[in-house]
């Protein structure tokens, strides 16, 4: 126990009734990690011109930098996330959060040389993907079995705050100085909030004697291979991989979307431009609710994917008079997508041991993130053959439908 003890002596333990500083320096993280993940997307427009790209070129191009992070991001979470297991949560999310910060100062320190941009994307993935896994074990430890998907949807919710808040934060930044200085000052940030971290973010509390990390040696090899059998794990990963492919390509690209197809400016109409990701926030809490309420998660997921996919039709495929419209619509469309991610979460959570819980949640979010790759690149490919961004975003709906339909087969089939 080394290991478990050295990282408890770099910082201050908290009681159960602390529990809601654990939870804010959880959500603060997903949320600034997830501005690190948008500052490419926020200031693409920027980046194509300073690059001189065609749109062809915006569209290939861009949506190669933004959906390489995936793969290095999920290369992390099923290989790095192992290591919350055995060291520990503080140590691991330290290292992360700093790691984020300095990938996201290489991209704007390199981000003239393309090549080197994109190898500034994958060191952000590296270092990113060990978070998700990190608040998972965390939850586990900090939090009851009938509170936990609440207590997920809470950090998760760090998630859409973020993205809503990139543009927020970095639109008046580029439009004042330029793109570049943005991504410095969320550099900044990260590396302050590795205080906060350091200091209070542990397995559990003071108070219980329980949720320890353990620094045995697991087989992974073998746990990872007993839960790729598992039926019930299939069905929480082939739902999560469709959120997760949706959730990229929508937020990817939803502000070069509405620059590009509405002419709407992102850096000087930000807080509008941020509407739609409250509609996110929204889904998350209702979803997790209705869940703890009614005890069905599975009717939750499908009805989050079917919805998801007939708001995306009606948004590029029906006539749409203004941008104030689309801005609605992208809000139901987030709100209906967001219904169903906490819910995988809190299954992991119920059913996994706490000494392998951060390696399991790092094999769902793992393989859902490398395979969620194909939404961002999806879209990207079809605007760079098509010119057309609406049937680019429509290119989600065959995956939420796909998804859908592969989920329902495996439900019927337990």
């Amino acid at each position: 126990m080394a290991k478990t003890s050295l990282s408890r002596k770099l910082g201050i333990r908290l009681s159960c009734r602390n529990r809601w500083v654990i939870l804010l320096i959880l959500f603060t993280t997903i949320l600034i990690a997830f501005i690190g993940r948008l500052t490419t997307s926020v200031a693409l427009k920027e980046i194509g011109d300073e690059l001189v790209w065609s749109a062809a070129e915006k569209g290939f191009l861009g949506g190669v930098l933004m959906g390489i992070f995936l793969i290095s991001y999920g290369f992390s979470n099923v290989f790095l996330s192992p290591n919350i297991d055995k060291y520990g949560t503080k140590i691991v999310l330290v290292t992360s959060m700093v790691g984020c910060s300095f990938a996201v100062f290489l991209g704007a320190y390199f981000g003239h040389i393309y090549s080197l941009f994109l190898v500034s994307r994958l060191i952000l993935g590296l270092t990113q993907g060990v978070m998700f896994p990190v608040a998972a074990k965390v939850i586990a430890g900090w939090y009851k079995k009938e509170k936990r998907s609440r207590a997920n949807s809470i950090f998760l919710i760090g998630a859409p705050v973020g993205v809503a808040i990139a543009p927020i934060l970095m639109g008046p930044i580029i439009h004042l100085y330029n793109w570049q200085y943005s991504f410095y000052v969320v550099a900044i940030i990260g590396v302050i909030l590795a205080v906060p971290i350091l200091l209070f973010i542990d397995d559990s509390p003071s108070d219980i004697d329980g949720g320890r990390t353990s620094n045995k040696d697991i087989d992974i090899k073998s746990a990872f291979k007993e839960l790729l059998r598992d039926s019930d794990f299939k069905q929480v990963l082939i739902g999560f991989t469709t959120v997760t492919s949706f959730w990229w390509g929508i937020t990817l690209w939803a502000p070069t979307y509405l620059e590009q197809v509405y002419d709407f400016q992102i850096s000087e109409m930000a807080y509008v431009a941020a509407i739609p990701y409250t509609g996110a926030i929204l889904g998350l809490l209702i979803g997790s609710y209705v869940s703890d309420l009614k005890g069905n998660p599975n009717k939750i997921i499908m009805f989050s994917l079917f919805t998801t996919s007939i708001m995306i039709i009606i948004l590029t495929l029906t006539p749409i008079p203004n941008p104030e419209t689309a801005i609605a619509l992208l809000f139901m469309i987030f709100l209906f997508g967001q219904l169903a991610p906490p819910l995988f979460f809190t299954k992991l959570q119920n059913s996994i041991s706490k000494d392998e819980l951060g390696s399991a949640t790092g094999l769902m979010n793992g393989i859902a993130n490398t395979v969620g790759i194909i939404g961002p690149v999806g879209v990207g490919s079809v605007v760079a053959l098509t010119g057309s961004y609406d049937l680019g975003l429509l290119t989600l709906t065959v995956i939420t439908i796909t998804g859908l339909v592969i989920f329902y087969k495996i439900l019927r089939n337990k």
